[in-house]
């Protein structure tokens, strides 16, 4: 969830924001039946790094797929960020990232729904039903909330411990040497720095 590499503006977007995998892993769907059907491509070998057990997969939204509802799932992340004083761009950007805004989005390491909470996160964050849109959306945001808290609401580190967990974050003193990681941060934070740079074109 590489920072050196991150252009100004992107450190300056982290500023302006701040007021949960990464391993790769076949990402299955729950199906009407009541079964899981696989929705990724083929999970790829890792690299002999130590990545662990609980960070969950990347999801790719094949093009199959029907489309989610969006637009509600939007609106929860609107929702959310302004209970949780948090950018909706940081939460969508996220959201994106995890699952393709895809509310029935499961991957084999456990994690479900748009926000691809673990089942124990959940619990602790008071979320009852994970494969709720709603729930599942304020409870990743109430998370992303508490890393934003816990790191000086420094957004790559809150988005690497969301990724990986916050005992990597603290373990290594910054972003987990962990390509998927470095990835996941490195893929948000330019997707927000584009929205922004869209923004100021039109102002």
């Amino acid at each position: 969830m590489v920072i050196s590499r991150i252009l100004p503006t992107v450190l300056v977007l982290c500023g302006a924001l701040a007021t949960p995998h990464a391993a790769r892993a076949e990402v299955f769907e729950l199906a009407s039946n009541g079964n899981f059907v696989q929705i990724s491509r083929p999970a790829r070998t890792p690299e002999p790094a130590l990545v662990p057990d609980y960070v969950g997969a990347e999801i790719v939204a094949p093009t199959q797929m029907p489309s989610p509802p969006t637009g509600t799932v939007r609106q929860h992340i609107q929702h959310a960020a302004a209970k949780y004083g948090i950018s909706s761009d940081l939460v969508d950007a996220v959201a994106w990232q995890e699952s393709r805004y895809n509310p029935r989005a499961r991957s084999s390491a456990g994690a479900i729904g748009v926000m691809q909470l673990m089942p124990g996160t959940a619990r602790t964050l008071g979320v009852t039903n994970p494969h709720d849109v709603r729930q599942n959306v304020a409870g990743g945001t109430a998370y992303l909330r508490q890393q934003l808290e816990r790191f000086g609401n420094n957004v790559p580190l809150a988005l690497a411990a969301y990724n990986a967990g916050p005992g990597a974050v603290m373990k290594y003193g910054g972003i987990p040497p962990y390509r998927e990681t470095q990835n996941y941060v490195r893929q948000i934070m330019r997707r927000l720095s584009a929205i922004s740079l869209q923004r100021n074109s039109y102002e």
